[in-house]
Order: structure tokens, then C-alpha cells, then sequence
């Protein structure tokens, strides 16, 4: 299913002022609220989302000029790839559950399970928590084997437990995000005769020192000097599949986001993948000698090039 146009949903044109954006979402928003005779649960989320993305200046400058791949669902309420946001309080900061990864080789239970010991009336052990940490690139590209280590205890009838240290490999898939994790069926504390409980894996992401991730996008700059920007330019950029030639316009102005199109984020569902933006930076010379100065004036004094 389509998404909507953000200003549509608001109601605004696309030249609406951040005031007049905030306004509009304000009205909407109280009267399709869940909570109101009125309210409208999913209304009220695609104006959130429509909201979180006009309000921002620069993601708003990248859904005008790109669309909605230019804001990578970042906004969405459900998290990219194909996780939701579950329980936002679990484990200290908002968690991450994939609900159906069947291509991890692992079952993922009822997530209630955890909060609510196993169901109404059921024993079970007690769910289990580990955390991992992976590169950037590895979360990007997936790892086919990753050693997962953690506390294993095992609870005798009498009470008294006993805590093994187990461990085991496992695929992490292409495009998980930092804070998501897998529920991993049976895996958690084993009391007698009772279903065992579940392993709760936590993945955290190393930042990557050159790109950042907004949802399906990959974001990062390119410095160019200003001449290149008036007079157009080449220039190599770097990418999570290599090195990539983006050509740059005459007459480029800084700021200018560009797309590298499927060189983004995997999507963990129906394949595909989002883009990579590279915004481009304009650099300005700090010193100039007599000679360059004196060409820069009379550059500036050319009749017309500097009429904008």
C-alpha cells in the first residue's frame, strides 16, 4: 500500500511555514487521538509520521526532493526493516522485537511470554538476556555465523539452580538495526519439567566513523571545493558496496543532497534495499594570496555572475 503525501495528510501546502506545519498537526492530532470519541488510530499515526518528517528542516528538504524513499520510513511507527517497537521501556531504552524470522533458523515465541511468565495459568524458566556487538558493515551486510555467549541456568525442583556458560552460533540478518532484539525459543532458564524459558539477544551497532543510518538510508558528505561546485566537478564517494564516481553539476549549491540509489540499508522483508544520500559541502579557501585575490575580485566584479 502507497503512502500518502505528507503535506496531504497534514493538510498543508507545500510551502507551509513551520508554524503553520505545527499547527496543523496539533488540530489533527487531538481529534483523531485513540483516546477521543473521534479518534482514529491509524490517522493518528500517519500524521505523526508526516509530522516527524515536515518538522525536521533537513528531512523535509530530502522528502521534497526525493520522495518518501528520501526519509528512508524512518519516521514510521513501525521500525525499518521489519521490526516493531514494542514494550519501548524493556531493558532500560526502547527495544526492538522482529516478530517472524523464521530465516534465523530459530522460533520466535509469544513476546508476552517474557512480561507475563509464560501465559495465564503456564510455568515456564525465566527469559534469559545477552548482548552482541557488531560493526556497521556487519549490520549492513548480515554474518552468517555469530558467537552468541551467555549464562545458561537450570533450576531444580528443590529451588536450588545451577548457571553453565553456553554458547552458539547463529546468522544475523542483513539490515538489523542497533537496539533490536531476537527472541531465540527455549534458550532461557530451564525449571524442572516445566517449558523452558527464552533467550532475549540484544544487538548493538557500532557508529560508523564516516556514515550515519536513518531507517533504509545510508547518509554521509562529500567536500568539494567551491570551484568544483561552480564549475562541476567528479568525485569518488565511499559506499558499503566500494568506492562510487558521482558526478557533480555546474552551479551545485552547498548543501545539495544527491542519491545513490539501492546502495543503501537491506529491507529484512521483501527484499530490496534503500539508497545511499550524499550530501555535498562546499569548501571556502581561508587565505588567499595578492595574485588569487585579485582574480577572485575580478571574478566578482564579472557583470551578472554573482546575480542570484
Amino acid at each position: 500500500m502507497s503512502k500518502r503525501d505528507y503535506y496531504e495528510v497534514l493538510g498543508v501546502n507545500k510551502s507551509a511555514s513551520d508554524d503553520e506545519i505545527k499547527k496543523a498537526y496539533r488540530r489533527l492530532a487531538l481529534k483523531y487521538h485513540p483516546d477521543r470519541d473521534t479518534g482514529d488510530e491509524a490517522k493518528f499515526k500517519e500524521i505523526g509520521e508526516a509530522y516527524e518528517v515536515l518538522k525536521d528542516s533537513t528531512k523535509r528538504q530530502r522528502y521534497d526532493q526525493f520522495g518518501h524513499a528520501g526519509v528512508g520510513g524512518a519516521a514510521s511507527g513501525g521500525a525499518p526493516g521489519g521490526y516493531e517497537d514494542i514494550f519501548s521501556g524493556f531493558g532500560g531504552r526502547g527495544q526492538r522485537v522482529h516478530v517472524n524470522m523464521d530465516d534465523l533458523g530459530v522460533d520466535i515465541g509469544d513476546i508476552f511470554d517474557s512480561f507475563f511468565g509464560g501465559g495465564f495459568g503456564r510455568r515456564r524458566g525465566r527469559d534469559v538476556q545477552t548482548q552482541i556487538t557488531i560493526s556497521f558493515e556487519e549490520a549492513i551486510e548480515g554474518i552468517e555465523k555469530k558467537e552468541i555467549a551467555y549464562d545458561k541456568i537450570s533450576r531444580n525442583k528443590d529451588g536450588t539452580a545451577s548457571r553453565e556458560k553456553k554458547s552458539f552460533k547463529m546468522r544475523i540478518p542483513a539490515g538489523i538495526d542497533d537496539g533490536a532484539v531476537i527472541r531465540l525459543k527455549g534458550y532461557g532458564e530451564s525449571i524442572g519439567e516445566a517449558e523452558d524459558g527464552d533467550l532475549l539477544v540484544e544487538v548493538r551497532v557500532k557508529p560508523h566513523k564516516k556514515f550515519t543510518r536513518e531507517g533504509d538510508l545510508i547518509l554521509s558528505t562529500e567536500e568539494i571545493s567551491v570551484f568544483d561546485a561552480i564549475l562541476g566537478t567528479e568525485v569518488e564517494v565511499e559506499t558499503v558496496e566500494g568506492v562510487k564516481v558521482l558526478k557533480i553539476p555546474a552551479g551545485t549549491q552547498p548543501g545539495t543532497d544527491f542519491r545513490l540509489r539501492g546502495l543503501g540499508v537491506p529491507h529484512m522483508r521483501g527484499g530490496g534495499r534503500g539508497d545511499h544520500i550524499v550530501q555535498i559541502k562546499a569548501k571556502v579557501p581561508k587565505k588567499l594570496n595578492k595574485k588569487q585575490k585579485k582574480l577572485i575580485e575580478e571574478l566578482k566584479d564579472s557583470k551578472g555572475i554573482f546575480n542570484f
